[in-house]
């Protein structure tokens, strides 16, 4: 059964036991209203008749008491339609004329007693009013009866009548609220379809319900959540988009030195080379066996910074870019160094290491004739590097991919010049390692600049809008 369901026979319910409780405390006090008034009407009726009849036999007559009292009750019943009877003191019955149904312990209790007048219900259809009158011969007891069906017949039309209207107002309730439950559970049911699509896999799913109430806020906390989950599971997939194509490449670029090494190795091992043929091949085995170092080198050091991050220090700029010169092989073009008298907040290895890296991809991108060189922008909590070169430039859709590990926008001539594509993945995460990111502007055929920031010690972080 739906939510909206059982939320609608709960109020329906509710509502009939509140309906029922209402008509029955109404048609109660009708009916006790209408009782005590039959009660009030039937008492007068008693005293009129009985001081009637003291005043009329006050003196005593011809024929016995049992003979004046019969005829006296028998007229009054006949002109006022009235149900009475009388009895001696002794229980003995001088006259009798109630209704049939009136049993005769009824009477005999009134009798029984004696004093004020008394009232008795009998049988929840007869009322009953009995006292004494005093005669002047002996006093008797007359006892008057009223019928009270009527009182009990109006209960009933009225139960039966309120049952009827309870019956309607409940089949129309039953229909608002229901229309109201459907109403109110349509933003659950929205969740709930939500929920499903997005465990299917339809993380893009959003409930969208607007409103102040307690739903319309668990709804934005729903789609804060699946917007968290999409975000997690999208970060998942490019993860291992990223480590598939990590494995791919990192399998690749063993491949294929591998392949070579092992060709001019079983050329070797034949025995039947030229001193010029067994020249190339030792010459291809250290270059590609180099390569093969330097990959694995660039692989332990990634991982070596993915689980240990270094510890920033205070570091003299200038002391950093002399052991740069000093690492930096000769050739052209030259690369042009500043010199600068900043400290900086960094771990100095792992700086000098990256500028290296940067200073030689951009050498190996410009031709001999071309520009390198380091510029540098400082404000007083900031020093900017900029590492700018005339080379061929980097085309537009390549930017986003550069700091993958493997990634090589010219793989032929980056293998020539003895690359594996791991430089400015390692440059990426030293960077991060720093509380920074590197920033690529670059135009083909053109150049290319990388630059990053770093902190001055004893400085405050800038809060980067």
């Amino acid at each position: 059964m739906k939510f909206a369901h059982k939320l609608t026979l709960a109020l329906l319910v509710v509502l009939a036991v509140v309906l029922s409780l209402c008509n029955t405390v109404l048609i109660g006090q009708q009916f006790r209203q209408e009782l005590h008034t039959a009660q009030e009407t039937l008492s007068a009726d008693w005293q009129r008749e009985s001081r009637a009849m003291q005043r009329t036999m006050v003196t005593p007559g011809s024929g016995s008491l049992a003979a004046r009292v019969g005829s006296y009750l028998q007229a009054i019943t006949e002109q006022n339609n009235l149900a009475c009877a009388a009895y001696s003191v002794d229980g003995t019955s001088l006259y009798y004329a109630l209704p049939t149904a009136v049993p005769l312990s009824e009477v005999e209790a009134l009798l029984a007693q004696d004093g004020e007048s008394r009232m008795v219900l009998a049988n929840n259809h007869t009322l009953l009013c009995a006292g004494t009158v005093v005669l002047p011969e002996r006093c008797i007891t007359l006892v008057i009866a009223q019928d009270a069906a009527p009182v009990w017949q109006a209960r009933q039309a009225r139960t039966r009548n309120a049952l009827i209207v309870e019956l309607l107002a409940m089949v129309l309730a039953g229909g608002l609220v229901l229309l109201l439950c459907h109403r109110m559970t349509r933003p659950l049911e929205q969740l709930e379809q939500a929920s499903r699509q997005i465990a299917a896999g339809a993380y893009s799913q959003r409930t969208a319900i607007h409103g102040s109430d307690e739903i319309a806020s668990l709804s934005r906390s729903f789609d804060e959540m699946a917007q968290a989950v999409e975000g997690t599971v999208q970060t998942l997939q490019q993860n291992a988009r990223q480590k598939d194509d990590f494995v791919a490449a990192f399998t690749h670029e063993l491949k294929t030195p591998m392949t070579s090494i092992l060709g001019f190795a079983d050329i070797l091992r034949s025995g039947e080379v030229s001193p010029a043929t067994r020249r190339t091949a030792a010459d291809y085995i250290y270059h590609e066996s180099k390569r093969l170092e330097a990959l694995s080198g660039n692989l332990l050091a990634l991982m070596g910074l993915e689980q240990q991050p270094p510890q920033l220090e205070a570091v003299p700029l200038g002391r950093v870019l002399q052991s740069l010169r000093r690492a930096l092989p000769q050739g052209s073009p030259v690369p042009t160094l500043p010199r600068s008298d900043a400290v900086v907040l960094a771990q100095p290895e792992l700086l000098c290491d990256m500028l290296y890296n940067l200073i030689q991809n951009a050498r190996k991108a410009t031709p001999a004739d071309g520009k390198v060189e380091v510029l540098l922008d400082e404000t007083p909590t900031r020093l900017t590097i900029r590492v700018q070169d005339t080379g061929c430039g980097i085309p537009p859709q390549e930017l986003a991919r550069i700091t993958e590990p493997f990634y090589m926008v010219d793989k032929s001539r980056a293998r020539e010049q003895g690359g594996s594509g791991m430089g400015l993945a390692l440059c990426a995460r030293i960077a991060a390692l720093h509380g920074t990111t590197l920033q690529f502007a670059s135009v083909p055929s053109q150049g290319t600049t990388v630059s990053f920031c770093l902190q001055k010690a004893g400085s405050q972080p800038e809060v980067v809008p």
